[in-house]
């Protein structure tokens, strides 16, 4: 059964100038104004520095996610100059995420990354990957719920700056109210749902209902994530939830304009030019954080999101067995791709 709106929520679902001004409403998170409610996600392997500080060029989220970060290695491997921890002069906002499974060492961790700038922490209690699970962290955790509290506890007491929870679906929807009221109680500042169990795939539905019921018995701010691409997402997980803002993750990748198009409610599209120049703008800045190697292997993922369903099987395995930038960017130049109308990106 879908939640029941207020008055205030029912007009923003009717009118398109309404839900503009609510998605662009600052949220508190605990200490925190977000200036809008839009949330780039955490994505794992994409989303460091360059890939995030892309967004700037178009509407800024109200901050990005970094990479998962171990605790561990955010101690003892990490640096400040490396993919995990770097942070562009051009992130305004930046929350990092953190696993693990020990109260002291997740504790200490957050207490590094807010040293060095992080004006959130997000606790993963959602990572489904089993090499995640069977260190105890991620999505496992959501089958410790003590545990997980004693870590909620533990980074609550280290740091000062707003803490996020980042969980799924459990079995059913009092284990789910139970545990976000418990989470609540031990200082989590707003809650982050993903609408599947675990072991769910991605072609399983987001259940948005049984994250109205959560909404309904919480006090701290709600983010939904899960299925959210576009305009139309947005608006059905705000009628069937009546969430305070919106995660998006995958759909953000090649796309650093989508936050504009939701806001804007229109479809941005580059040209061939502009879209090539997003796509090297990316894989320099890759390089100049690891190497080029790494940006060139990267690339390989990433042409898939840049270019979608304008790249043939014949033409991918041609980009495949490039090693430079500068063969890459012959490629594109020589096989140019067009997304159907021009907008215009501060490059």
């Amino acid at each position: 059964m879908p939640i029941i709106l207020n008055y205030f929520q029912l007009k923003l679902c009717e009118n398109k100038s309404t839900m503009n001004d609510f998605l662009n409403t600052p949220l508190t998170i605990g200490s925190f104004t977000l200036n809008n409610r839009l949330i780039q996600g955490p994505l794992a392997g994409y989303s460091c520095a360059p890939f995030r500080k892309l967004f700037s060029l178009f509407f800024v989220p109200a901050y990005c996610v970094s990479e998962m970060l171990s605790a561990q290695d955010v101690l003892h491997k990490h640096t400040i100059q490396d993919r995990y921890l770097l942070r562009a002069k051009e992130e305004k906002a930046l929350c990092y995420q953190i696993a693990g499974n020990e109260p002291n060492i997740m504790a200490a961790a957050a207490q590094k990354l807010e040293l060095l700038g992080a004006n959130l922490i997000d606790i993963n209690c959602g990572c489904p990957k089993t090499k995640i699970r069977k260190k105890g962290a991620g999505s496992a955790l959501l089958e410790r719920p003590d545990q997980l509290i004693k870590i909620v506890t533990a980074v609550r007491r280290a740091i000062g700056i707003p803490l996020t929870i980042k969980i799924r679906l459990q079995e059913n929807s009092k284990q789910d109210i139970e545990l976000v009221k418990r989470l609540t109680n031990v200082g989590a500042d707003a809650i982050i749902i993903h609408g599947r169990r675990w072991y769910d795939t991605y072609d399983t539905p987001c259940d948005l209902n049984r994250i109205g019921l959560i909404k309904k018995a919480t006090d701290i701010p709600l983010i939904v994530n899960g299925d959210l691409k576009d305009k139309h997402t947005i608006l059905k997980a705000l009628k069937n939830t009546g969430c305070d803002a919106f995660m998006i993750a995958r759909a953000g990748s090649g796309k650093p304009w989508l936050f504009q198009e939701i806001i804007n409610d229109t479809s941005i599209k580059l040209d061939k030019n502009q879209l090539n120049n997003l796509f090297m703008i990316h894989l320099t800045g890759l390089a100049e954080l690891e190497n080029e190697h790494k940006a060139v292997l990267q690339s390989r993922s990433l042409i898939r999101y840049y270019f979608r369903n304008q790249i043939s099987s014949e033409q991918l395995s041609l980009f495949y067995q490039l090693n430079t930038l500068k063969e890459v960017e012959f490629f594109l130049i020589k096989n140019s791709y067009e997304h159907e109308v021009a907008v215009s990106p501060q490059f």
